[in-house]
C-alpha cells in the first residue's frame, strides 16, 4: 500500500470547524464592543447636556427649559443632541419637572442603553 503525503479528510474538517468558531466569537465580541460604545457615546452626550442645564441654562436663568433644543443650549456640542444608533428607541428623553409656563424647577434626562439599563440623570 503506498501511503501519500497530506491531510485526511478528518483533519480539514476539523480545522474548518476550528476557523468558524473563532470567527463567530470574534464577530460576537466585535458586536458587543460597538454595542458598549454606543452605550458610552450615549451616557456623554447625556452628561455633557446635564452639566449644560446645571452649570449654563440654570446659572444664566434661574430655571430648567420645559423643552430643550439646540438653541436652548447654546453652549452643548450639537453633537450630543444627535442620536447614537439607528434605532429610535436610543434617542435622549429630557423631562421638565415641576414646571410653570416654560420654566421648571427641574429636570430629567434619560436614554435606554444596548447593554446596560436605563441611564437616568436628574438635577438634585
Amino acid at each position: 500500500m503506498r501511503r501519500t503525503s497530506g491531510f485526511t479528510v478528518i483533519e480539514l474538517i476539523s480545522a474548518v470547524v476550528l476557523i468558524l468558531i473563532v470567527g463567530t466569537l470574534v464577530v460576537l465580541q466585535k458586536n458587543n464592543l460597538d454595542a458598549a460604545s454606543r452605550d458610552q457615546q450615549r451616557k456623554t452626550s447625556i452628561n455633557a447636556i446635564y452639566y449644560g442645564l446645571k452649570r449654563g441654562y440654570f446659572v444664566k436663568n434661574g430655571n430648567y427649559p420645559s423643552v430643550l433644543n439646540k438653541n436652548s443650549m447654546p453652549y452643548v456640542d450639537p453633537k450630543a443632541f444627535q442620536q447614537v444608533g439607528s434605532d429610535k428607541q436610543y434617542t435622549i428623553k429630557y423631562r421638565g419637572l415641576d414646571c410653570e409656563n416654560t420654566q421648571c424647577k427641574g429636570f430629567e434626562l434619560k436614554t435606554s442603553l444596548e447593554k446596560e439599563a436605563i441611564y437616568k440623570r436628574t438635577n438634585d
